[in-house]
């Protein structure tokens, strides 16, 4: 008979064919222990993910529904330096307190030993699932989902955290109903707090990161600080417009290439990548932390600079878009704005003109390159960002004739071009900035609408802007309106301006809405938890007797207490008696049990009666 050699722990033995598939026949499932426990406030209901550090559960409030995840630490993984990970990550994400950063808000201990933390439920995918989905995004998509890194990852450099593992598995797309979706940094497990000497050490002193995004200083064990998180910015920008990483090979060949080799231009790798893009990239990959920019707000604003810049050529594209080859090819995947499929949309082009509350994708489509616009249920609202031009299309193609409507607003639409074009210059002098130009219709609305919105924001400002964050987006789109020349740059600063006045309102209804009565929580009373209770001897009709009244017993106890620990002295007495019900051999022995059993349960109907 033929025969095989597999592998087993130890030497290695001789299996027959007949005999293979009992050898390797998978071992039973086994059941995990946490499915329906209760850990703090929350109960696990199902198990979602694994990685190399710890187990990921759903759990769900069972008073108010509220949903979390709870991250496990490994059994096999049980060590002060791994429990040091878990304390690190929870203490660096509550230092930095940023809505692009999961929220980690609470932290507790399993009955073995094992530490756990408690965190925001997120819907959607990581940005490595869209990478090995799509290959490379084009460069509009590449620079929305860089500027929404940017602003968590400034966030944490400012309250003195590096991550020290940013890579596209540690953003996660996060899907919201009929919205934009927004990306969050997870997992600080290995982060360092640059103002705490308590910085994340093991005993081995083995490097901790991920050798693909590794910085040249981090390889070599020099400082770490914000400029390595930079660097491997770099590294996934370098993917998100190639569709590679720079230095390919196994894992030490690619740590000696961070720290030894050039990298590759990625406009060498890939067509259509602006130079200024090109340029930053590589300055993100220098060999030098000193020579990398400055901050994460200082990449930020260069990636504004090239958005808002006038050639076709500078950008790409006007908005985060997907090129059709480059479409997601599973309908879950969240999609920011443009990555609509645009194919299923002959039957709904009809609809869009039908009101206002259309308008603004009206105009949008105007903006388009003669291509179909893609469907209105499945395109969500533009996020609030930096007003860009739409490239020259590809093969000119005559486009869908759409009546512009005006955005929807409370003024009339007609006025004296006099008046218009005195606000402007009023308004320019007022704010330092250059009149705009009111010679057509289009342009004396889109005057009025900023200079109705200047006076809205200056109007509350101490009160919802003190910090003159909604007027700066204003003045951005007022340089814009300055500048715009065609009418699909005027819808998109229209669409821009929708964003900021939502914002506006919110604010001031937030501000005005009267206080919260704040209700003191009441006391929360834990759990009944029975400890190890002794096994009974059941040979005899005595001994079963006994043993099914101290079972009747703990059942009572539980119904009369309702399942809390309110009355741990005869919790106490109860787990005495059961050891005395144990020990008890002789007759005699078990009716002295049955007495003070007796005196126990008048004393639990006493104190809570049904």
């Amino acid at each position: 008979m033929k025969t095989r050699r597999i592998p087993e722990t130890g030497a290695h033995r001789a299996l027959t064919e007949r005999e293979v598939p009992v050898a390797m026949a998978p071992p039973a499932p086994k059941v995990d222990p946490l499915l329906g426990a209760q850990l703090g406030e929350f109960l696990i209901q199902e198990r979602i993910g694994a990685g190399g550090m710890g187990v990921v559960y759903r759990a769900e409030h069972p008073i108010i529904g509220k949903q979390a995840a709870i991250k496990v630490l490994r059994a096999e993984l049980m060590s002060p330096e791994q429990e040091q990970r878990l304390v690190v990550e929870a203490r660096s994400v509550n230092a930095i307190r940023h809505p692009g950063i999961l929220d980690i808000f609470n932290f507790g201990t399993l009955a073995d030993g094992r530490p756990y933390v408690v965190m925001e439920l997120l819907q959607g995918q990581s940005l490595a699932a869209v990478l090995r989905a799509q290959g490379r995004l084009d460069v509009g998509t590449t620079v929305w989902m860089l500027e929404q890194i940017l602003s968590p990852l400034g966030a944490a450099h400012r309250a003195g955290v590096v991550h020290r593992d940013l890579k596209p598995a540690n953003v996660f797309m996060v899907e919201r109903p009929d919205a934009v979706p927004t990306l969050k940094l997870v997992d600080f497990g290995i982060a360092k707090v640059l103002q705490s000497s308590e910085g994340l050490t093991l005993a081995d002193g083995s490097v901790l990161g991920t050798p693909d995004f590794m910085a040249p200083e981090q390889i070599r064990g020099g400082a770490v600080g914000p400029a390595t998180d930079l660097y491997a910015l770099g590294i996934m920008a370098f993917q998100m417009l190639t569709g590679a990483r720079p230095f390919q090979g196994e894992n030490v060949q690619v740590m000696f290439a961070h720290v030894e080799q050039a990298p590759p231009r990625p406009s060498s790798k890939a067509e259509g990548i602006p130079p200024e893009l090109d340029a930053l990239v590589l300055q993100l990959l220098e060999k030098d932390p000193a020579k990398r920019p400055a901050s994460a707000e200082v990449v930020r604003q260069r990636l504004r600079a090239l958005s808002l810049g006038r050639s076709p050529g500078t950008l790409g594209l006007g908005v985060p878009a997907v090129s059709k080859r480059e479409e997601p090819t599973s309908p879950t995947v969240a999609r920011p704005p443009g990555l609509a499929d645009r194919r299923k949309v002959a039957p709904l082009v009809a609809a869009v003109v039908v009101g206002a509350v259309l308008v603004g994708t009206g105009l949008w489509w105007m903006a388009r390159p003669g291509e179909t616009p893609p469907p209105v249920d499945q395109r969500p609202p533009m996020p609030t960002a930096p007003v860009v031009t739409a490239p020259a299309p590809v093969a000119p193609a005559p486009a869908p004739v759409v009546t512009p409507t005006p955005v929807v607003t409370s003024e009339p639409v007609q006025e004296a071009h006099e008046e218009v074009e005195a606000t402007s210059e009023t308004e320019g002098k007022a704010s330092g900035l250059p009149p705009l130009p009111v010679a057509t219709a289009s342009e004396k609305k889109l005057a009025r609408r900023l200079f109705g919105l200047f006076k809205q924001q200056r109007a509350r400002a101490k009160d919802v802007d003190a910090e003159g964050e909604l007027r700066g987006k204003l003045i951005q789109q007022y340089r814009a309106a300055v500048d715009a020349t065609k009418e699909s740059e005027r819808a998109r600063i229209h669409l821009a301006l929708d964003g900021i006045e939502k914002e506006l309102t919110q604010r001031i209804a937030r501000h005005d809405a009267p206080p919260v009565a704040v209700v003191p929580e009441m006391p929360r009373i834990p759990p009944l938890v029975m400890p190890p209770l002794p096994g009974l001897p059941r040979t005899n009709p005595s001994e079963q007797r006994l043993a099914q009244r101290l079972d009747k017993l703990v059942a009572e106890l539980r119904k009369r207490t309702q399942g809390q620990d309110v009355a741990p002295d005869l919790v106490r007495k109860l787990v005495g008696l059961y050891t005395d019900a144990a020990k008890a051999e002789t007759a005699t022995e078990r009716m002295d049990v049955n007495k003070a059993l007796d005196a126990w349960q008048e004393q639990l109907k006493a104190r809570f009666p049904k």
